[in-house]
């Protein structure tokens, strides 16, 4: 009986480390996640500077929508280094850099607020993170660096794992409404599914040495 047991131990620890709100979430949105990767690549984006400039519009688009979440004063009861995530002001710096005009800001606010559709939305930018670390390396043939056009895509200081690891502890530790979260989270991806239509919108397919000549409704 004692045998039989510790034989199923590891199975129930396996069981109770995986029902978790960030295994949850990523079990949610592996297929649109997907989808969107299949379509950053699809659309060659780091192939040309014209590409990232796309890339990098529809991330300036989508970490504005998001600017509020990590200002957010609750929010940081829960992850008191939430202010020092927020990556827009890097994303306005790389904008510069690439001498991009700035979209004109949309009306009202994408997201009601609520704790747990803001950590859903956050499971989206801040796993955006990760995958960065390829993207980071695909801008070095463009000629961005960390330093000029792709600071965003820079790693934190305690590095990405380290800074994942910290977050997702801290939402599987929160007491949030998990169909909530998974259904923000989906929303987050396809938003910013919308904000590549919206770039695409913005920049000529032949202008990679021009700046935007028009802007679109955001």
């Amino acid at each position: 009986m004692i045998l039989k047991d510790k034989r199923k131990t590891p199975v129930m620890c396996a069981f109770f480390a995986e029902n978790t709100l960030s295994f949850a979430l990523r079990e949610k949105t592996k297929s649109i996640h997907d989808r969107i990767d299949h379509r950053i690549m699809s659309m060659g984006l780091f192939s040309s500077l014209n590409g990232y400039r796309m890339f990098l519009i529809s991330q300036y688009i989508f970490h504005r929508d998001v600017i509020k979440i990590y200002e957010d004063v609750t929010l940081r009861r829960l992850l008191p280094d939430l202010e020092a995530r927020n990556r827009f002001a890097c994303i306005e710096a790389d904008m510069q850099d690439l001498d991009l005009p700035q979209p004109p800001v949309s009306s009202g606010d994408v997201i009601p607020f609520n704790p747990s559709i803001a950590v859903g939305w956050l499971y989206v930018a801040e796993g955006s993170k990760l995958g960065a670390n390829i993207l980071s390396r695909m801008s070095l043939a463009l000629g961005l660096t960390e330093s000029f056009g792709a600071r965003h895509l820079a790693p934190a200081p305690e590095g990405r794992g380290q800074s994942w690891k910290v977050f997702k502890a801290a939402i599987d530790g929160a007491e949030l409404d998990r169909n909530m979260c998974a259904t923000a989270a989906e929303e987050a991806f396809i938003r910013f599914s919308r904000c590549l239509d919206l770039a695409q919108k913005l920049v000529a397919e032949d202008g990679a040495n021009e700046k935007v000549k028009s802007w679109v409704a955001l």
